[in-house]
């Protein structure tokens, strides 16, 4: 695969899918280590921070491993178990939102995937930071397929989005596959939440569905470790 540098994704991004996609098709398997940062940089013509974002991120991620001296490897697939969990933003703290990008995309291979989209078709991708008190405590990335919902871009997206799609498209999200990890904060992302870098968050992120199951938006969200607390109910 290449790289397109014509689109308005990002370069570390498109790099981050094609790894993505090389360990799905089995290219380099759990515990098999993949190139290294040079080999990146000579093979797709890029820079060795556009290379070094895209490994990190997937590192955050679970996907990677870093093993310091030796290399950057595949990482076994996380735990999963039957919790219940409750994320749940108290009442007192509001619901304000401060819109930090909004616009039009083509959407990356594995978010057409998870949302059941063709590759042709467009996503909004947008961006909040979220308060709480007036604090700001975490930031909201949210993928949206274009045509379940013409116009969004043009709603207050200051609310919340839930709400705007109840009360503009009759659409009530009612499941949620969420999974949450545990993350340090990048040097751009602590700056915008206004703590020192590399500072522990939560990283959640959710597929919301409908009764039935269809996919309407993912949205993940990086909450300060210090502003936050989960509650797990076994059934």
């Amino acid at each position: 695969m290449v790289l397109n540098k014509k689109t308005g994704i990002p370069l570390y991004y498109q790099l981050k899918e094609i790894i993505l996609g090389e360990i799905k098709k089995g290219t380099w398997r759990v515990g098999e280590q993949i190139p290294t940062e040079i080999d990146f940089v000579d093979q797709y013509k890029i820079s060795r921070a556009t290379v070094r974002q895209a490994v990190l991120e997937l590192v955050r991620d679970g996907i990677l491993v870093r093993d310091k001296g030796k290399g950057t490897f595949v990482s076994a697939p996380k735990f999963r178990t039957d919790f219940t969990v409750n994320f749940c933003y108290p009442e007192q703290f509001g619901d304000k939102h401060k819109v930090l990008s909004a616009k039009t995309i083509s959407p990356s291979e594995s978010i057409a995937e998870r949302l059941s989209l063709t590759s042709t078709e467009l996503i909004y991708k947008i961006v909040r930071l979220r308060y709480f008190n007036d604090e700001p405590v975490a930031i909201e990335t949210l993928f949206i397929p274009e045509k379940k919902f013409p116009g969004l871009l043009d709603k207050d997206l200051k609310i919340r989005i839930f709400d705007i799609l109840a009360e503009n498209y009759n659409v009530n999200i009612l499941k949620f596959e969420t999974t949450i990890e545990p993350v340090t904060l990048t040097y751009k992302e602590s700056k915008i939440l206004e703590v020192s870098k590399e500072k522990p968050a939560l990283l959640v992120e959710k597929n919301c569905l409908d009764i039935t199951g269809r996919p309407y938006l993912i949205a993940k969200g990086l909450f300060r470790g210090d502003r936050c607390k989960l509650f797990f109910e076994t059934k």
